[in-house]
């Protein structure tokens, strides 16, 4: 059953324990349904986008949008100088985001500038000169910063900075810098040949970290596997997780097990690696294939369904999807395509354009919808408009709020459309407007929202009408 009610922000923070996290994550390779009876934008977890969910004992919690994609437009621009500032209607400027990283000791609140990803290829990608392992976030408007780029890790892995052949799936960072990561297919590392379940370390000696905490250099040759594909898929047999359907994972039965999300494990502790039998924090991991069913396991007691914030990460009996606020569905639900922890925070205040982002100059008429998510639920909430610069090479604005305001102006001159009522989740959602084309074509569109009980801004969208 879909929940659609949910508690509020305040009275659920003060309860939890202290050291509490939020994960982040992307909901695969598919898109999948949050377990709220959410408008349709907010509840289709787009593969291009990261959402966010906070894990609560004894009660149903949905996921809630943190970047989607009209908001990674509003941050990336008119890159390629064809002043057509959104390029698609619904996917992402870098298309399918295959890993969500958030560097060791950072400190929240974390908002969607601060998260770094990766994408799963640039072929589709909108983002021109991004490489597939390239590890990046929005830092401005239209630029990118990199915690790990393409060509230091092929340096750690012996590979010529040119080369194509290694794909980053998976990322985190321990507190004292070593990096852990899978990559996808089956390629060569420093000699090795390796499967896309392997997991991979590179020390922190190797590392050359900026005065930001970004990667600068990486010693030639320096990533090290530290267990195989079939050391982890033991260690899932071994935590006693089952499927949506009861099923249990094998070597056999799943030869594409895929390392897809890793993270440090909050509650501690340290695994034995199999091959050289060194000690490293445990890690939490999960996999993209259908047995994962949302399922995230931890590398502790040799194999262990995770835990965050007290609550099972899967089951063993029949793991579900609602354990990280996905609808369960009956196929089965493929494993996160990204996974990062931040400390526990209320849910980012976004919104989404609704059916699109870019509308066809052949349209006569185009139908246009808001819809918000995150904000004081039963309270209310104004949404605005702008028309913005379509200069070619041009970026939506962003300007720090002053008081009383919360967040980030991300339009100049806004136009209000209205005062909406929130539901019990927080969201609302506009009426559907009906425009002509004829009268918007070329024009860059922004929006936002402001909660009127905390004047917070909401993540602004773009829009472009062709």
């Amino acid at each position: 059953m879909r929940i659609s009610t949910f508690l509020c922000t305040l009275p659920w923070l003060a309860v939890l324990a202290p050291a509490q996290h939020t994960i982040l994550f992307v909901a695969g390779s598919a898109d999948r349904n949050t377990l709220a009876l959410d408008a349709p934008e907010v509840d289709l977890m787009r593969s291009d986008e990261i959402y966010e969910v906070t894990p609560l004992l004894g009660v149903a919690y949905p996921a809630r949008p943190f970047l989607p994609i009209s908001l990674q437009y509003h941050y990336t621009g008119d890159l390629d100088g064809d002043a057509i500032y959104v390029e698609d209607d619904s996917e992402g400027p870098g298309d399918t985001i295959d890993e969500v990283f958030v560097k060791a000791g950072t400190t929240g609140p974390v908002t969607p500038r601060d998260v770094y990803w990766s994408v799963a290829a640039v072929t589709t990608a909108n983002i021109p000169g991004l490489r597939v392992s390239d590890v990046a976030r929005f830092s401005g408007q239209g630029t990118l910063e990199f915690f790990l780029t393409h060509a230091q890790l092929n340096d750690a892995c012996g590979l010529a900075s040119t080369s194509t052949t290694c794909n980053l799936d998976a990322l985190c960072q321990s507190a004292g810098g070593d990096l852990f990561f899978s990559q996808a297919g089956t390629i060569t590392i420093n000699g090795v040949s390796t499967e896309d379940g392997d997991l991979w370390r590179i020390p922190s000696a190797a590392i050359t970290y900026d005065a930001n905490g970004n990667v600068s250099a990486i010693t030639v040759g320096a990533a090290v596997r530290i267990a195989t594909e079939d050391d982890l898929i033991a260690m899932v047999v071994a935590s006693g997780q089952r499927s949506s359907v009861g099923g249990v994972i094998n070597s056999v039965a799943n030869p594409a097990f895929e390392l897809s999300g890793i993270e440090i494990d909050p509650n501690g502790g340290t695994w034995t690696s199999p091959i050289d039998a060194q000690n490293y924090p445990n890690i939490l991991f999960c996999w993209n294939d259908f047995s994962n069913d949302g399922a995230i396991l931890s590398t502790a007691a040799g194999g262990s369904i995770a835990v965050v914030n007290g609550v099972p990460m899967g089951s063993t009996v029949a793991t579900l999807g609602d354990q990280i606020g996905i609808l369960p569905d009956s196929t089965g639900t493929f494993g996160p395509n990204g996974l990062a922890l931040v400390p526990l925070q209320p849910p980012t205040f976004t919104l989404q354009n609704w059916p699109a982002n870019q509308f066809p100059a052949s349209a006569v008429w185009v139908p246009f919808q808001l819809q918000t998510s995150g904000g004081t639920p039963a309270g209310f909430t104004v949404l605005v408009w702008s028309v913005e610069s379509a200069a070619a090479n041009g970026t939506f604005p962003a300007l720090p709020a002053f008081a009383p305001f919360v967040g980030e102006f991300g339009v100049l001159s806004p136009n209000i459309f209205g005062l909406y009522a929130n539901d019990a989740l927080g969201n609302c959602v506009s009426e559907t407007f009906l425009i002509e084309a004829a009268l918007v074509h070329g024009v860059n569109l922004a929006c936002q929202a402001l909660d009127f009980t905390t004047f917070r801004l909401s993540t602004p969208s773009a829009a472009t009408f062709l």
